[in-house]
């Protein structure tokens, strides 16, 4: 009997470290990222997908300009059947995105935001050497920013006049400026990049003198 309980007691101390010196688990295998574009006017969207376990829960997490790694939780969704997920966001500025799926962490995408510039002109066939008004609005708010007319010449763009961004509403501000037309040419609006913004364009048009 005592031959056995030695056995028993012996066999017991082998398998203590045999347990700790089991292989730990493999880290979680990070999930695929991808976005739809790489830049989008305020306003739009994209959309984020990629693919991770089947059924699991999918954290979105964003870090706004000044990009300080910051990384907060924006939305949650949960995988399909076959591990695919997707989210659609609309920031109001550059933002970089990941996805967590439990400890394990995507790789980064980035989605930048230009401004929107809308235009309006009085007239598109001014007497020649008569001022045209050009007015829009700038979005988001950018009051005491500037924006500049362009016009097209020798296949570039050339700032013709400034403007003052003036506050409107809470998303959008606003311009108005007289510029004196002496020729027929093709001009734009453009409001240049901050930062947390890419340069925007509003559409051109083409001015006819008469």
């Amino acid at each position: 009997m005592p031959s056995k309980r030695l056995f028993a007691l012996a066999a017991s101390a082998l398998a203590i470290p045999a347990a700790a010196l089991a292989a730990p688990k493999p880290p979680p295998t990070a999930p695929t990222i991808a976005i739809s574009t790489a830049k989008v006017t305020f306003g739009a969207s994209a959309t984020i997908s990629g693919t991770t376990t089947a059924n699991a829960v999918v954290t979105l997490r964003g870090d706004a300009y000044p990009f300080n790694n910051s990384f907060g939780q924006a939305t949650r969704a949960t995988s399909n059947a076959a591990g695919a997920y997707s989210f659609t966001v609309k920031p109001d500025s550059s933002t970089h995105y990941r996805v967590d799926v439990k400890k394990a962490h995507s790789q980064v995408v980035a989605l930048a935001v230009r401004w929107k510039v809308t235009r309006h002109v009085s007239t598109k066939h001014p007497k020649r050497g008569s001022r045209v008004l050009f007015s829009g609005l700038v979005s988001p708010a950018h009051v005491g920013g500037t924006v500049s007319i362009q016009r097209h010449s020798g296949g570039v763009w050339k700032t013709v006049k400034t403007a003052t961004l003036a506050a409107l509403t809470s998303t959008s501000s606003a311009y108005s400026v007289r510029v004196r037309v002496r020729r027929t040419g093709t001009y734009r609006v453009r409001c240049e990049g901050d930062g947390a913004h890419d340069a925007g364009n509003s559409r051109s048009v083409k001015l006819t003198v008469h």
